[in-house]
């Protein structure tokens, strides 16, 4: 359900804004609303003082400085630091100098080590190239016996630029004179590599010359010139030997500090951002020459609570004002569920569609009831059933930092759960294997009674449908709408017919009833043509034969299961067919593991797609915005 909400007013003198407002966002149960024009009487928008811009200021620049660290350490899973609420009733200048504090002395050691990590890292990149040049050029070269005068750099280009390789060699042998030696060979598929020694007078018109010609240079890191390339290789090679070792140990290091120091960054991080939003949200504020005003939202069960905590943490100059809620005004009501606790991991479910509007009726205790029967239904076999519920167990341990994913696998566990009964009714553990074991379905056995199957699915349909539509009666008497009314009782009206005649047509009811049935058919679709407006005669029909075809796209539930079934049966058939007793159980084992992840996959989306598209549309009212309370950083909302 849907919790009601109650629209307030807080008026209180500019005195007590600061503490009035730190108290809302540790209180965290109310949404804010930003200031409005047509509602102010007497009132203007609140605007920042210049002290509070430049507070505002400084606390975003400490941010910054602190997101940049962060950025740069690891995040391992940690505890929080133990002594951040001591510091949550620091002002915000003795927050903001505790972290300069802090930021001096963890910066310099995280940009040390992001330094020389870069440069071991682009070492890593580079130096292979330059080793694999060097080895294969070094016997092309002639010996010289001092390199202490000479620069030493390498080119690449691909082969078919080697004539231009012949064109810069002879304008390097004019500017020096002769004193350069060019040394080429190919190093890899089309690609060519030379390497230059030159004079180093010369080094800034050579550079000059192969810049003009678009080349660009790789030069030896400073560390392996001035020595022979023999010894320079060598070198090469021992750097490339360490280099992991070394960024093993900075990532050793990393950790060290991020263990040390990433808990009281990301506290010090969260005080600043609630300072932030305190100074942030009172441009959502109305204001008069002595007081501020607040207009927003709490769930009505908590507003005496709130009442009594405000005047006993601020005193008397704050008062809140319980404002009548108009009719038009429900639209802009925020959307807050209070569901029993099996139904909260399907609240993310409906989400995904669209929040309920205000007040409309809330389908997630549906969804928690029909949605993992569906499943049940479509998965069907003990042993899918249990493997994929102790998987979903498993996920739902490692995803307690992550509500949607936990929800998630909290549904697929409840949906496996019914897979398991559903299991012992049809009597499968993988597939036909439970026959052969000696298991007996206690219901029917879906893989050879098809039409059984169809039916149930076809009922399963049809009674969805039918609530569906009789929620559509409620909401539309609720809300006073007419046209809904007439549309929803119709459509009810028009398929009651179709039942009973289908009844007839099964020998099911007596033929006397033919004739009422027809007219009673005639009486719905001419009430449904009606609401239909002017193309009613075309829409009227075509609305009814699309209720018909929501029923029917219920035996995707019949569709599915057999599916399951039949690869089952496929991955069975073949580990006997094989005669070598590990390749069949190997085949046996690949095919039923593709089918429980399908098992896993197929039923969800399929069932989410009958409660989107064929129940929800027959009466669910979408369009909530969802409650989003003034809060400190990283607080759940409490109830």
């Amino acid at each position: 359900m849907l919790l009601s909400m109650a629209r307030i007013q807080i008026v209180g003198t500019k005195r007590c804004q600061n503490k009035t407002v730190k108290f809302l966002q540790h209180l965290g149960a109310v949404q804010i609303e930003a200031w409005s024009e047509g509602r102010a009487l007497l009132q203007q928008r609140m605007t920042l003082s210049d002290e509070a811009i430049n507070l505002r200021e400084r606390l975003a620049y400490a941010v910054t400085r602190i997101e940049a660290v962060l950025t740069a350490l690891p995040a391992p899973e940690l505890a929080p630091w133990s002594e951040s609420e001591a510091y949550y009733d620091s002002s915000p200048d003795e927050l903001l100098r505790m972290v300069t504090v802090d930021l001096a002395e963890i910066t310099p050691q995280v940009q040390a080590l992001a330094n020389r990590r870069d440069q071991l890292e682009e070492q890593l990149g580079s130096l292979p190239r330059y080793e694999t040049t060097l080895r294969r050029l070094l016997p092309l070269m002639p010996a010289l016996i001092d390199l202490e005068d000479y620069m030493i750099t390498a080119i690449w280009l691909e082969t078919r630029y080697q004539a231009a390789l012949e064109i810069i060699t002879r304008q390097l042998e004019e500017l020096t004179e002769g004193l350069c030696e060019v040394i080429s060979g190919e190093v890899g598929r089309d690609i060519l590599a030379a390497v230059l020694v030159f004079p180093k007078a010369h080094v800034e018109a050579i550079n000059e010359l192969l810049g003009r010609e678009n080349i660009t240079q790789a030069r030896l890191p400073a560390e392996f010139t001035n020595q022979s390339l023999e010894k320079a290789l060598s070198q090469i090679r021992e750097r490339l030997r360490v280099i992991p070792t070394q960024l093993a140990e900075i990532k050793t290091q990393r950790e060290n500090l991020a263990q040390q120091w990433r808990p009281r960054l990301l506290t010090w991080q969260a005080l600043l951002r609630d300072y932030l939003a305190q100074i942030d949200v009172c441009t959502n504020f109305g204001q008069t020459d002595y007081t501020f005003v607040i207009n927003g939202w709490v769930p009505e069960h908590q507003l005496a609570r709130i009442e009594t905590a405000l005047a006993s943490e601020v005193g008397d100059e704050v008062m809140i004002v319980n404002l009548p809620l108009r009719p038009e005004e429900e639209a802009q009501a925020p959307v807050m569920f209070d569901n029993p606790s099996f139904v909260k991991p399907f609240e993310p479910l409906v989400g995904l569609l669209a929040l309920p509007r205000y007040a409309a009726f809330d389908p997630t205790p549906l969804m928690a009831i029909f949605l993992p029967i569906f499943f049940g239904l479509m998965l069907g076999d003990i042993a899918y059933g249990a493997i994929i519920l102790a998987l979903m167990f498993y996920l739902r341990q490692r995803f307690k930092a992550r509500p949607t994913l936990r929800s998630l696998a909290e549904v697929l566990m409840m949906g496996s759960a019914w897979g398991i009964v559903f299991g012992f009714l049809f009597g499968e553990f993988f597939g036909t294997l439970g026959e052969e074991i000696g298991l007996h379905p206690l219901w029917f056995d879906r893989g050879h009674n098809v039409q059984a199957l169809f039916l149930l699915t076809v009922g399963v349909g049809a009674g969805h449908i039918v609530l569906g539509l009789c929620l559509g009666v409620w909401e539309a008497l609720r809300r006073h709408n007419r046209h809904d009314l007439m549309e929803k009782v119709a459509m009810l009206v028009s398929l009651t017919a179709l039942f009973l005649l289908v009844a007839i047509l099964a020998d099911f009811l007596p033929d006397s009833f033919f004739t009422p049935v027809i007219a009673l058919l005639v009486v719905g679709l001419a009430l449904l043509m009606y609401t239909m407006g002017r193309l009613g005669f075309f829409l009227g029909p075509l609305e009814l034969v699309g209720l018909l075809g929501n029923i029917l796209s219920y035996l995707r539930i019949a569709a599915i299961g057999l599916a399951s079934i039949y690869l089952a049966m496929v991955a069975n058939a073949l580990a006997g067919f094989v005669g070598n007793l590990l390749v069949g159980l190997i085949i046996a084992i690949l095919f039923h593991a593709l089918n429980i992840v399908l098992g896993a996959f197929s039923p969800t989306i399929q069932s989410l797609r009958l409660h989107y598209v064929e129940f929800f549309s027959k009466f669910y009212q979408s369009g909530g915005q969802p409650f989003r309370p003034f809060q400190r950083t990283g607080r759940a909302v409490g109830r």
